[in-house]
């Protein structure tokens, strides 16, 4: 199975480094999968869940998928090699279920509010951060 190079990290730590088989991404006009030679591209990632299969070892077998909610970001696909960048990004079962409630909660209550739209934009961003985060976890039945 061909594989390419990925590189993807969020703002404070290295989330992988290495061969990857496939990679399906949130953006702006929707999810994306990217495989080995994909034409070159860069995309705006929005906050959603990026989903990669890395390669198991040096002959390309594939392992096992992964999954990872991400914030807003970046993904630049040039000659075989594919650098996704993010703000955040959190493991599924890392993720505390009762601290996204509340930062859902309180981003809905801010919302409400009469803001600028800077500050709404920031506040509609936390919102789907924190949403997103929900439905991952429920999605895989995690709880803390």
């Amino acid at each position: 199975m061909a594989v390419f190079r990925f590189e993807f990290m969020a703002s404070d730590h290295v989330v992988y480094s290495g061969d990857a088989v496939s990679v399906v991404i949130p953006t702006t006009e929707g999810k994306a999968g990217i495989l080995a030679h994909h034409s070159n591209v860069i995309m705006a990632i929005v906050p959603g869940v990026v989903e990669f299969v890395p390669a198991a070892d040096g002959e390309g077998a594939q392992g096992e998928r992964r999954i990872v909610v991400v914030s807003d970001g970046m993904i630049k696909v040039e000659n075989n090699e594919v650098i996704l960048l993010v703000d955040s990004a959190e493991n599924p079962e890392d993720i505390d279920v009762n601290r996204a409630k509340r930062a859902a909660d309180r981003a809905r209550k801010e919302l409400d509010k009469q803001r600028s739209r800077r500050e709404l934009a920031a506040m509609d961003a936390e919102l789907s951060r924190a949403l997103n985060r929900l439905r991952v976890t429920s999605k895989h039945h995690i709880q803390k």
